[in-house]
């Protein structure tokens, strides 16, 4: 590779990060790259300039130009002899499909780019592909399947520390618990969003993680607490100028005012909404909008009002209908729709014995963090019959945690677990309490203490241990940061 290359090659992967924030100007200097990589006959620049010049119009919401550049970028590396960029091709061909509401044809490329990133070992492909699935299966109504994808995604990227996506899928779970009505559960994985979102600086994210902690509380009939939950997601959608999240977020409060039987309120909000939505929606919100304005017309006795408004909702919601159908005649990938989904299952399960807990594992009490915070909430709830204690080991350094897992994991009994908690700590549920429990606790410490960490090149590098009960354990690494 010659200098020249190398130079078009840091070019592209400085506007690959500029993409999301500023996609028109990224565009016409990617037209260029791939103009330099043809003079320079660069075939690898040029398909990677082309992938950047695709996602430029995802964003941009270009659907048809994006695929075409995409498939330009595909044609050029078949006539190369290399897997590089294969999921990530594929990942984009789903997206743009996806963007034209082709469901099908966008589950066959995320099922080929699982496949693809699971040979190529492209974890983060692999992740947005998972994504992508459970996204499919809850547009198509099939929500069970959607949340456990989406449960998957939630611990391939905890497993692999990949923060980002971690906390998009938490958010999509998110929805799918909504659907199914399981507002305790979404409250939880919302938790973990926001925790795994700490520094990762995207506005939309934060603004849906208030938003939809709103209708978990709604749903709960939590009214005061879920008013300041869409209160904020409205300040975030309208200081950012988030335009989806700022409709959402009206619909969120109008529904608030609703269940506080305050339909003047709620219809002023819903008339908000729908001046905010008709800027850029095609129908989906604004079906909802109408539905809630002929609900809080009838409530206040305007039957008129109520009529015209459900008039717009049918409108809008047999548009949508006749376009998705459509949509599905022309989808060409909808005739192997079963030979599809029987194909994607195999592959999620065979993604899921990967990540999940597999007691042939040398470390078989080792779990997921989500499994071992689902099984600290069942035990929490036994209340004064819990039979549980935690220790929290803690250090800075990733080899010693390393380390300390092995140690902590040679005195595990089948029924305890274990797990790496963050980045600093591993957390041992142990089923034990009382004096068994700070045997248990004390072993551990003086093994720490007399471990000879010097040969490990690791000085003076006993780690932090904390015990608790199962009942004064925090919910969130946020409370027990607290403490």
């Amino acid at each position: 590779m010659d200098k020249s290359q190398r130079s078009l090659d840091t070019k592209l992967k400085q506007l690959k990060q500029q993409v999301e924030s500023d996609p028109r100007a990224v565009l016409i200097e990617a037209q260029q790259c791939v103009e330099d990589a043809n003079t320079m006959l660069y075939p690898k620049g040029g398909i990677r300039a082309l992938i950047v010049i695709s996602l430029c119009y995802w964003h941009l919401m270009d659907y048809r130009k994006g695929l075409k550049s995409i498939k330009d970028a595909y044609s050029k590396l078949s006539g190369l002899d290399t897997d590089d960029y294969v999921p990530e091709i594929l990942h984009i061909h789903a997206l743009h499909y996806w963007g034209q509401a082709q469901y099908y044809s966008a589950q066959q490329f995320w099922i080929n780019a699982l496949e693809q990133s699971a040979l190529t070992d492209e974890t983060e492909i692999q992740i947005e592909s998972l994504i992508g699935l459970g996204n499919v299966w809850r547009m198509t109504n099939e929500y069970q399947l959607a949340r456990s994808t989406h449960e998957l995604a939630v611990i391939v990227a905890n497993n692999m520390r990949i923060n980002y996506l971690e906390g998009k899928a938490r958010i999509l779970l998110a929805w799918d618990h909504y659907l199914l009505h399981q507002f305790v559960d979404m409250l939880s994985v919302l938790d973990g969003a926001a925790e795994a979102l700490r520094y990762h600086d995207d506005k939309t994210w934060h603004a849906e993680i208030w938003d939809f902690r709103g209708l978990a509380l709604l749903g709960l009939e939590r009214i005061k607490e879920a008013e300041q939950a869409t209160q904020k997601a409205q300040e975030l959608a309208e200081k950012h100028d988030l335009s989806w999240m700022k409709s959402h977020s009206y619909i969120s409060r109008a529904r608030l005012e609703l269940l506080r039987k305050n339909p003047q309120k709620a219809s002023e909000l819903l008339m908000l909404a729908e001046v905010s939505a008709s800027e850029f929606d095609n129908g989906e919100l604004l079906s909802q909008i109408c539905y809630q304005q002929s609900l809080v017309a009838e409530e206040i006795g305007h039957y008129q009002a109520a009529l015209v408004a459900f008039k717009k909702y049918r409108q809008f919601s047999l548009q949508m209908q006749r376009e998705q159908t459509l949509r599905v005649g022309t989808d060409k990938a909808r005739t192997s729709k079963r030979q599809m989904e029987q194909r994607a299952r195999k592959l999620i399960n065979r993604v899921r014995r990967q990540h999940e807990f597999d007691p042939e594992q040398q470390l078989s009490q080792m779990v997921s963090e989500t499994y071992w915070w689902e099984q600290l909430v069942l035990h929490k709830t036994a209340m004064s019959k819990a039979s549980h204690s935690v220790i929290v080991i803690k250090h800075s350094n990733n080899k010693v945690l390393e380390i300390c897992t092995e140690l902590a994991h040679s005195l595990c009994q089948t029924r305890d677990l274990l797990t790496r908690l963050s980045q600093n700590r591993i957390a041992l549920l142990l089923a034990e309490n009382d004096e068994q429990a700070h045997q248990v606790f004390y072993s551990l410490s003086q093994m720490f203490a007399i471990y000879p960490w010097h040969r490990q090149g690791l000085e003076k590098s006993t780690p932090s241990m904390d015990f608790y009960d199962i009942l004064s354990f925090p919910f969130t690494l946020d409370h027990l940061d607290d403490d």
